[in-house]
């Protein structure tokens, strides 16, 4: 009970200081990180955060590596240990590299919940803002580190910053053994936004295939429109293939009116085999009819004349 009114009062000075003199502030700062209480040394750091002072740094990675080193007992729920890694994310100093790595090696559990998964992922972003080239290496270690309140971190700020940096490989890498699985969806849209146009349509023609055997409409549906939006010329194909396919009434409707959206001549062409080849012609009609085009009117009257 004694400790609250501590730690309002050092927020209250500190937000005081902050807004003025950086020597003061940081000065008593400082003296609050050395004072041992949690709760105000939380305080210091967070506004820390908010006002970097390049001059606490050797204090604050001191700071960190004392409380690494047994972060349950020190630092459980890694607050302090995270708001470091913010503060070193802002003052970016490449000397901060082990940190980094530390940050992202935290494996810590607390009542059987992982209270670390938020310190790797800024670990993560400390070393791609920090040591660009090592980085990747680190990231693909999670790429199935699937924890976080939605059991997608830090793999989902891994996938974005690999394909942020470029590193399409890795994604394609993981794509390739993923099966489909997990987040597929996403890391297929990160990977199609810059990957080289023939290894997107090389993978996707494959993957569409594997997803209309499994059934997997939503990875279906991420593919299909990606080939559309795309122009993946080379995965039309494969479209055909999902449409003669035991797909639901909803999934063939869908890329129905997918296709005839584009009015582009090669989709259509997909459609009017449909309306000859296909199981469900009234779906083919229903999507040429929402707003028919003068080539949509033409494949309508080819098949009402047939």
């Amino acid at each position: 009970m004694k400790r609250k009114p501590q730690a309002s009062a050092a927020r209250a000075r500190l937000q005081v200081l902050g807004a003025g003199d950086a020597r003061k502030f940081a000065e008593f700062a400082s003296e609050v990180l050395a004072s041992g209480r949690r709760l105000d040394r939380e305080e210091a750091l967070e506004a820390l955060v908010q006002r970097p002072i390049p001059e606490l740094r050797g204090q604050l990675r001191d700071l960190y590596i004392d409380l690494d080193a047994d972060g349950l007992k020190r630092d459980q729920g890694a607050i302090q240990r995270l708001r470091i890694v913010k503060y070193l994310r802002a003052i970016g100093d490449s000397r901060d590299v082990d940190v980094g790595v530390r940050a992202t090696d935290a494996y810590e559990k607390a009542f059987g919940e992982d209270t670390t998964w938020e310190l790797r992922v800024h670990g993560l972003l400390l070393l791609a803002d920090i040591a660009p080239d090592a980085f990747p290496y680190y990231a693909v270690e999670h790429l199935d580190d699937m924890a976080g309140p939605e059991e997608s971190e830090p793999a989902g700020t891994a996938f974005q910053l690999l394909a942020a940096t470029g590193n399409h490989a890795s994604l394609y890498q993981w794509l390739l053994g993923s099966g489909g699985g997990g987040p597929a969806e996403r890391v297929f849209e990160l990977f199609a936004e810059d990957a080289p146009t023939e290894i997107i349509q090389r993978y996707a023609s494959g993957a569409l295939a594997m997803a209309i055997k499994r059934e997997d409409d939503a990875l279906c549906t991420v593919l299909v429109e990606s080939i559309v939006r795309l122009e993946l010329e080379a995965c039309y194909p494969a479209i055909t293939g999902l449409m003669f396919a035991r797909v639901s009434d909803e999934m063939y409707a869908y890329v129905a009116m997918l296709l005839a959206g584009t009015n582009r001549t090669p989709l259509l062409a997909i459609l009017e085999d449909q309306l000859h080849r296909g199981r469900r012609p009234k779906l083919i009609v229903e999507a040429l009819r929402v707003r028919p085009t003068a080539e949509q009117v033409a494949i309508l009257q080819r098949w009402e004349d047939a």
